[in-house]
């Protein structure tokens, strides 16, 4: 089951800092894998003047840069500078709050092949749900500036005689994640929000990269097709790519030609869903984003590398599934037997299941079209040898935006650049085939 997407929110703009003319961009290849956290990707980045390593998600769905404290927290770094800005970020299921700081942040390998940004905006989840970060060290937030927003508490600070009036250290009582939201709530309801640069955005800024970057991933959940954890990190299907500051000149990462899709907003990478359909059945139409979710949710449909399932609106969901049953009745059985415990590998016969396809708008209009394979929406070997998970799920009952979110599952076919450079106001996300890597055993 995908973990839950983030809460929707939209809110201030903020200018970007200025370019630096510091050079050619850099376009730079990072090692990321999914064994950490067992379903998103994350990379290494280290922080401040002592180079601490963090392991952080890498998120198109999210802006924001957080760590933990138990990894870095601000002590011994000649570097940092604290600041009065604290934020929250609440997710679908959890979320944290925190200080925020500026620090040295270098991302990329340490021969050279790395780029670092010398006053990074970072937050310290000082109180955060339980099981927010499970395995890794925080999150890099790719998304747009409306999704990273803070609150300046200097005023506060300076009411409560707190000198000087920093918000690191934390200077609220220490308390569950629960009660440290609804204080943090009720000091910051009356107040206006203030955008920071995603740290991506600084680096775009500054010349130091191109604005754009890609992934190259084959699955979403670990696969585990041993019970040796050696063996599962070494697993190329477990193993990706991110390209920092470019993407197509990286031709053995995909295999054929790009097709382009239009990002309609600069709040995730909003693309428009015109139908779906499974092989063998016609097409559906999905229904559009209601208006009353126009302002924070902005279309029916994003594309988020921090998703592990293909997460689609009730309406979308229900269509898929009716599809599926037309092609095989007994397909049902299968998915609803699998929602609740996985389903051994030797009873499914990936044979059988149809491609999904979704139909989104392109780049220069008109209809693209974006091939989920069996393969991907059912992911084997997890979480043990031999079991398999269907990788498509609703949004649920709770969730009543016609907003579907393709992720990892999707992802997975496709060498996926993110080019928010190109098209007529936002980027344009592109997808080539993706290459799949010398015979290692099936995905």
């Amino acid at each position: 089951m995908a973990k839950a997407k983030k809460s929707r929110t939209h809110s201030v703009r903020a200018e970007s800092a200025p370019k630096s003319g510091s050079g050619k961009p850099k376009v730079i290849r990072i090692p990321i894998t999914n064994i950490y956290d067992g379903s998103d990707y994350s990379a290494t980045i280290r922080i401040g003047s002592n180079g601490v390593p963090a392991n952080v998600i890498l998120d198109t769905g999210s802006s924001t840069l957080a760590v933990v404290p138990e990894v870095y927290n601000g002590a011994k770094d000649t570097d940092m500078t604290p600041t009065s800005l604290a934020q929250e970020v609440l997710y679908g299921t959890g979320g944290w709050v925190g200080p925020v700081v500026k620090t040295t942040l270098t991302f990329g390998d340490e021969d050279g092949n790395e780029v670092t940004l010398p006053s990074a905006p970072i937050a310290i989840t000082v109180s955060q749900a339980k099981n927010n970060f499970t395995g890794v060290d925080g999150i890099m937030g790719l998304a747009y500036l409306s999704l990273n927003t803070a609150y300046d508490l200097k005023n506060y600070l300076v009411s409560q005689k707190v000198n000087p009036p920093d918000t690191l250290p934390w200077p609220f009582p220490a308390s569950n994640f629960d009660n440290a939201s609804k204080q943090f709530y009720e000091l910051t309801k009356s107040m206006k929000q203030t955008a920071i640069d995603p740290f991506f955005m600084q680096l775009e800024a500054q010349q130091l990269t191109a604005d754009k970057f890609a992934f190259y991933t084959l699955r979403s959940w670990v696969r585990c097709a041993s019970n040796n954890k050696s063996a599962i990190a070494a697993d190329p299907w477990n193993n990706g790519v991110f390209v920092l500051g470019g993407g197509e000149d990286e031709t053995d990462l995909f295999d054929g030609d790009f097709v382009d899709v239009d990002v309609l907003h600069d709040v995730y990478y909003n693309v428009n869903l015109i139908s779906t359909q499974v092989k063998g059945v016609p097409a559906v139409k999905a229904k559009p984003l209601q208006p009353q979710y126009a302002n924070t949710a902005a279309s029916n449909c994003i594309v988020d590398s921090g998703t592990s399932a293909l997460v689609l609106s009730n309406d979308v969901f229900e269509d898929v599934l009716e599809s599926l049953s037309k092609v095989n009745s007994k397909f049902i059985g299968i998915i609803r037997h699998a929602a609740q415990h996985g389903i051994s590998s030797s009873l499914l016969n990936l044979a059988e299941w149809p491609p999904i396809t979704f139909n989104v708008t392109g780049a220069s209009g008109g209809s693209v079209a974006l091939t989920c394979s069996p393969q991907t929406y059912w992911q084997q070997d997890f979480p043990s040898p031999g079991v398999a998970q269907f990788q498509i799920a609703p949004a649920g009952s709770q969730d009543p935006v016609n907003q579907s979110i393709l992720g990892l599952p999707l992802m997975n076919n496709y060498y996926t650049v993110f080019d928010r450079s190109q098209g007529a106001g936002n980027g344009i996300v592109r997808f080539a085939p993706i290459k799949l890597p010398p015979a290692s055993g099936k995905a």
